[in-house]
């Protein structure tokens, strides 16, 4: 009996376009085809053969790869995918399998399939060092036969430790992929890991060409390369036989994807291990709640290290009823580290000049049209909305009393004018969002090269402690990000005042500046005490059911009529809790709640034992809510709630 091939096209679609075709060739599942459809051609994958007739189907065109793109466990974790992040498979294939392989130009003339490959440059040959350098800075005792480990010490720990079981698994012949939150990360380790793993070691990220990705990427897929390097899209890079998967700073918002589907390479990595049996390790000296929850109750092997640390070096200022932005203990320290060549970092948790805008006679604000969000003064740009880009000129008399409007708070623009002034002589510059990919690579590297004095930024610019010459970080009020109503906010903020005073030793410092001193996260991220900051919040997590005590999924319905919206969305809640029995909370306004125009509304739904049944409840009931000009979007495990 002849075999009939399915094959999914390769294209945006709101239903996955899955047609049978014949083959004068054996055709493998998870080949990339073309096919002819609709008196054209396309391209399409395999995802399945079966014995059958063939004489009313037509014939596949041709192959356009020599081996497979989707392996037989990445097919597998596609229709997982699919399931858990309420997409389609060909949604799920796109996020899969990387653009520059979809993206192989193909033309049919004269009865002949032309295929335009990328051209790849020969790669630079590099030795495996493997053998001849001391690669064990750890010598912490690794658990025999662990399936999950936490790895809860300091970086330069953790990264000899990686270096240590990649050897094992290449071994063993098996391969290993370590992702890195953050493509400056990747960047700043990369020649460490080609040193040691030289021809074995295939990088792949945003910033490289598209014909270099192409390359790597089929490295990996021959079997070139047993070692990859990557950031959050890693996770499905296409190795043979994975031994070893490594998050590195797994407590890391930036392993969720923004965009959709909403996936998360940590969930993604836990299901490729029931899928191939590789071991995981999370990486990380202040790990997620939910992690650390599973290493203390045994589910994941813990690797941790009590040590007495100093505390010297970190200062926390309380700034209640002080004037100023920078208090005298900041700029003291701040002229001392510039009168020994060193470097600084401040850092600010917002873009802009002034914050808000607002009559102090009738407390009129200034608010984006579209998106009812506060307009934010940039100094070349006047009043901006950071969500859609809305622009306005600053009035002085308020429209609504005629009162005088007064400028309040302060960004990363303003605090860059005011160092300027304190530090006249001091190189400085600014880093944050607002510049372009280009603009931020320069930056960067002109700091890294010890041609900037002073960085000012947001949180991006956190890494940056971590440069040999860089002596002073400075924290500049960090509370206001406690007033975000996300349930989250709490352990962000510990992370990043952990992440900085942790490497405050030696003669580098960190200077955090607070209104709220004893609020429990900089209280216990000053001291660098992470069980004790646990302990409280897994208290509150509890009280509200909140992750780890529960399982999240947020449902955004978003429209044009706020009233529709609203009417939608209790619709949906309802039949959410009369099918499942599912708890909610809302419906309520989204915390921003209007956007280009378009009114957001959420449920968030707390589920205790989440799994792929309910997920496929959830989506039919999503699904049968189709009208026009309402988007519903979910998002499992959030990150955040805002």
């Amino acid at each position: 009996m002849p075999l009939i091939y399915k094959v999914l096209i390769d294209r945006s679609s709101p239903k996955d376009l899955i047609f049978s075709y014949s083959g004068n060739e054996d055709f493998q599942t998870g080949d990339y085809v073309v096919v002819p459809l609709r008196g054209n051609i396309a391209k399409g994958y395999v995802i399945e053969k079966e014995e059958g007739p063939t004489s009313e189907v037509k014939e596949i065109t041709g192959r356009i790869f020599d081996l497979p793109v989707v392996l037989p466990y990445i097919l597998e974790l596609v229709h997982w995918f699919k399931i858990y992040y309420m997409c389609n498979l060909s949604q799920a294939l796109a996020t899969v399998i990387p653009p520059e392989i979809r993206g192989v130009k193909v033309l049919y003339r004269d009865n002949r399939l032309e295929i335009k490959h990328p051209k790849v440059r020969k790669k630079k040959k590099y030795k495996n060092y493997l053998d001849f350098i001391e690669i064990s800075q750890c010598n912490m005792p690794i658990p025999d036969n662990f399936s999950r480990l936490l790895a809860n010490i300091p970086i330069e720990k953790r990264i000899s430790l990686y270096f240590k079981l990649i050897k094992k698994e290449l071994e063993a012949d098996r391969g290993s992929i370590v992702l890195f939150p953050e493509v400056e990360m990747l960047i700043d380790l990369e020649d460490r890991f080609r040193e040691l793993f030289g021809e074995d070691l295939a990088v792949m990220h945003s910033r490289q060409t598209p014909a270099v990705r192409y390359g790597e990427w089929w490295r990996i897929r021959r079997g070139e390369a047993k070692v990859v390097l990557g950031t959050r899209s890693g996770v499905f890079v296409p190795m043979k036989d994975p031994g070893l998967i490594i998050l590195d700073e797994e407590q890391s918002d930036s392993y969720k994807d923004e965009s959709r589907p909403l996936y998360d390479a940590r969930t993604v990595a836990c299901k490729l291990q029931e899928l191939t049996g590789c071991k995981i390790v999370f990486g990380s000296s202040t790990p997620t709640l939910e992690t650390y929850k599973e290493a203390i109750e045994g589910k994941i092997s813990l690797l941790s290290e009590d040590q007495l640390r100093d505390l010297s070096n970190i200062r926390l200022v309380n700034m209640k009823g002080k004037r100023g932005f920078f208090s005298r203990e900041l700029i003291s320290y701040c002229k001392a580290t510039l009168s020994r060549k060193k470097q600084i970092i401040i850092l600010v948790n917002r873009k802009g000049y002034f914050t808000i805008e607002i009559c102090k006679k009738c407390g009129y604000i200034q608010r984006c049209p579209n998106c009812n969000t506060v307009l934010v003064y940039h100094k070349d740009e006047g009043l901006v909305c950071h969500y859609c880009g809305y622009k306005a000129e600053r009035i002085e008399v308020c429209p609504q009393c005629n009162g005088k409007m007064e400028s309040f708070g302060y960004g990363t623009e303003r605090i860059e004018d005011i160092t300027h002034k304190l530090f006249p002589k001091a190189r400085i510059s600014r880093l944050d969002a607002d510049l372009s990919e280009k603009e931020i690579d320069e930056i960067w590297k002109k700091f890294t090269e010890g041609h900037i004095d002073i960085l000012v930024g947001t949180q991006m610019i956190a890494r940056g402690f971590r440069l040999p010459n860089v002596y002073l970080a400075g924290i500049l009020v960090p509370d206001t990000s406690l007033n975000i109503p996300d349930f989250r906010s709490s352990e962000k903020i510990f992370n990043l005042i952990y992440s900085l005073a942790e490497q405050a030793k030696d003669d580098k410092h960190v200077i955090i500046q607070t209104l709220n001193p004893d609020y429990y996260p900089i209280k216990y991220a000053v001291r660098l005490d992470y069980k004790d900051f646990y302990q409280y919040e897994v208290r509150l997590r509890r009280t509200l059911g909140y992750p780890p005590y529960s399982r999240i999924i947020r449902i955004i319905v978003s429209g044009l009529e706020e009233e529709g919206v609203k009417t939608i969305i209790s619709s949906l809640a309802q039949d959410i809790e009369r099918k499942l029995g599912i708890s909610y909370s809302g419906p309520a306004r989204a915390p921003l709640y209007k956007m280009r125009g378009r009114f957001y509304w959420h449920i968030l739904l707390k589920i205790k034992d989440l799994n792929l049944d309910i997920l496929k409840v959830v989506k039919e009931i999503i699904n049968s809510y189709n009208y026009k000009g309402i988007d519903i979007m979910v998002d499992v495990d959030p990150v955040s709630t805002v």
